[in-house]
């Protein structure tokens, strides 16, 4: 060893620790002025100020008040204490420079004797990592086309505000807005037409909102307006009348556009209502004022009630469905992406109905869900999915491909859905490591920890784990952070948006680089376009699937693509 003394190894490491260039080491006395600093802490400030130079400064000198004043009360309550204040996320606010967020670790600076004389610590800049998180749970409560609120965030808002009625009695009311014929103006004008038809109604319907409304599009070519405080039972019918009105003014360009809506309202001063319930009623009143002929508003009332057996009929069917075997799987393949290689595929449920043709998953899942038919739905694939990957190993063309299948919220939180998985993967004999289970991130919202017991003894079996559609629910770092999935699956609507502007390129990168920082593989959903795939592969996303490899397929056609590749 160089050195002829511990004290000169001490001596030695503390004059590298200060002089480094990188890390933001300070020390402080009792009354908060610096006994010393390192060069990164001096460089980081931007002053030009030496560390020499900041020594008997204060916060209060480099800072802006409020912020010194936080900092103080910090180290006094370390002093007083004792205890370490560990990885703070503070706003770092200053008098004439931009702000940054920090990560801050402070601890008692103390003597031989172990006597309190100060503190020190050690500060990290985080603000891209904060801002990619704030733009990441952004994305996950509002819709990417118009910037309004999603989905999510909708019903979360209407739970709080039936909940509200509990304190403060009143009422409130959810209106269904629908688009009337916009697939003509997609197949006439074209889908960049459509989407810019589909912001404009957003922007109109932003406009009429009061500042207590809450405008949210559930997709496709519906919105859904939430009405808080309302004064008397007229105030519906003229917020419905207003919306009709000021839709039907033409969209683009003079007369270029002319598009209508039909609106379904009702309202509610019951605080115990289910919010999904208020929401069925509007959606019910909506056709309703579809059936009466369109661009009018329908009231709900009991007599709509009879949609409800609409929805009972289209159970049976399922029911019958499922005893008559009319559903079928295709599979949709998964490619990496830096060789595009086939490596997997994605089982797909179908309805061939025999009247209807096929049906896709999102009309029959949500009946399935709440009618009691979805975990037989989930057994189902889950097995035919084992048995064709089975299959196509003992064809001898398939070795190492995954086979990818979802499970629902429901099935997440049945306690049986390891062992049925288990015994699935036994009787095909499929190694476990081959099979890939999807849950979604809406699926986990209150079930942080139910989630992770069955994602631990699913890993623990072998299986792989995808959390799918990720920035469609709340999404956040701390959520990656606890859930230990092994995947991560970037939903269609971010990959979509890839190629416009560089903030939307910015937070798949982010994404993706936090990802892989907790050792997830990440794939991308959806993508339809070379250029998505380009940019893609330029931020280091690992798989990805979407139309622009192949549509959902038969196992035949598969088999083809895959001896093919």
């Amino acid at each position: 060893m160089p050195f002829s003394s511990r004290e000169e190894l001490e001596r030695a490491c503390f004059q590298n620790l200060l002089s480094s260039s990188e890390e933001r080491v300070f020390f402080k006395g009792m009354d908060g002025h610096f006994l010393m600093v390192s060069n990164g802490f001096a460089a980081a400030l931007g002053r030009g100020l030496t560390a020499a130079e900041l020594i008997g400064k204060t916060d209060f000198d480099l800072f802006s008040d409020v912020h010194a004043a936080e900092a103080l009360a910090d180290e006094q309550h370390v002093i007083l204490t004792g205890e370490p204040i560990v990885g703070k996320i503070e706003l770092e606010t200053f008098q004439d420079l931009p702000d940054a967020w920090v990560s801050s670790t402070k601890l008692p600076l103390r003597d031989d004797r172990g006597e309190i004389f100060g503190t020190f610590g050690i500060s990290r800049d985080v603000t891209e990592q904060i801002e990619a998180q704030h733009a990441v749970e952004y994305q996950a409560l509002h819709d990417p086309l118009t910037g309004l609120m999603n989905r999510v965030a909708l019903m979360d808002r209407l739970a709080q505000s039936l909940i509200a009625l509990e304190r403060r009695p009143g009422q409130i009311a959810l209106l269904f807005i629908d688009v009337d014929g916009f697939k003509s103006v997609n197949d006439t004008l074209g889908h960049k037409a459509g989407d810019q038809v589909l912001c404009e109604v957003g922007r109109r319907l932003d406009a009429i909102a009061r500042r207590t409304d809450t405008v949210a599009r559930f997709g496709g070519d519906e919105f859904v307006m939430l009405c808080t405080r309302l004064r008397d039972g007229d105030d519906l019918r003229l917020i419905g009348d207003r919306i009709i009105r000021s839709l039907s003014k033409p969209l683009r360009d003079g007369s270029e556009v002319d598009v209508t809506a039909s609106v379904g309202a009702v309202s509610t001063s019951n605080p115990t209502l289910a919010p999904e319930e208020l929401l069925q009623q509007a959606d019910f009143a909506m056709y309703a004022a579809k059936r009466a002929g369109r661009n009018r508003l329908e009231i709900y009332d009991a007599q709509l009630h009879g949609l409800v057996a609409s929805s009972r009929g289209l159970a049976a069917e399922l029911r019958r469905a499922l005893d008559e075997h009319q559903l079928y799987v295709l599979y949709q393949p998964l490619f990496r992406l830096h060789d595009q290689a086939p490596i997997g595929v994605e089982a797909l449920v179908r309805w061939q109905h025999p009247e209807r043709g096929i049906v896709l998953p999102n009309e029959f899942i949500p009946v399935a869900e709440q009618h009691g038919t979805i975990g037989e739905i989930d057994t189902y694939v889950l097995d035919e999915a084992c048995r064709q990957l089975a299959a196509w190993t003992a064809e001898g063309a398939w070795k190492d491909q995954t086979m990818s299948v979802n499970v629902s919220g429901q099935q997440l939180r049945d306690p049986k859905l390891v062992a049925r998985v288990a015994a699935t993967l036994a009787r095909h004999q499929i190694a476990p490591s081959r099979l890939c289970v999807e849950i979604t991130e809406t699926a986990l919202i209150g079930e942080l920890n139910d989630a992770n017991r069955v994602i631990d003894s699913l890993t623990a079996l072998g299986v792989q784990v995808a959390l799918d559609d990720f920035g469609t629910g709340y999404s956040t770092l701390t959520h990656l952070q606890q859930l230990r999935a092994t995947i991560l699956k970037i939903d269609r609507s971010f990959v979509a948006q890839i190629g416009g502007r560089p903030r939307d390129r910015e937070i798949v990168g982010a994404v993706t680089a936090m990802a892989h920082a907790l050792g997830m593989t990440v794939v991308a959903e959806g993508i339809e376009t070379d250029a998505e795939l380009s940019e893609l592969t330029a931020v280091n996303c690992d798989q990805g699937q979407g139309y622009l490899f192949g549509k959902p397929q038969t196992p035949a056609e598969i088999a083809r693509m895959f001896a093919a590749a």
